[in-house]
């Protein structure tokens, strides 16, 4: 019997250890849906947020090893707090209230995305 699909990398050889969970937060439901892929892609297991009080619940339900969210969202992040260092804020603003990981401006650079989550979920 085959292990649910999931369950394997790309090329067939089976994960060791479960995949990463992230969070994607935005307004804009095409840069969601590019993230998204990008990072399921990279072998991310991804939940999306298009709403702040979507992103809280979300937060409230589980732990993520990386949190992408625009600045437009970040209230989402207020009870959360402690999670401000597994955050990566979407935003033409360099300068976020609040510290965070990293800052990627918009318009994204997705080759720097990929890294700047991977650098965070380590």
């Amino acid at each position: 019997m085959l292990a649910p699909r999931e369950m394997y990398e790309v090329g067939g050889t089976r994960s060791l250890s479960p995949s990463p969970k992230v969070l994607v937060a935005d307004t804009d439901e095409i840069v969601v849906a590019l993230i998204s892929h990008i990072l399921s892609r990279q072998g991310y297991s991804v939940d999306v947020a298009l709403a702040a009080d979507s992103a809280a619940k979300q937060l409230s339900a589980r732990e993520y090893a990386a949190i992408l969210i625009d600045s437009k969202l970040i209230s989402a992040l207020d009870g959360f707090r402690d999670r401000a260092a597994r955050t990566i804020l979407l935003s033409a603003n360099t300068d976020p209230d609040l510290p965070v990981y990293a800052v990627i401006q918009k318009p994204i650079d997705f080759g720097s995305l990929v890294d700047t989550v991977a650098k965070c979920v380590k």
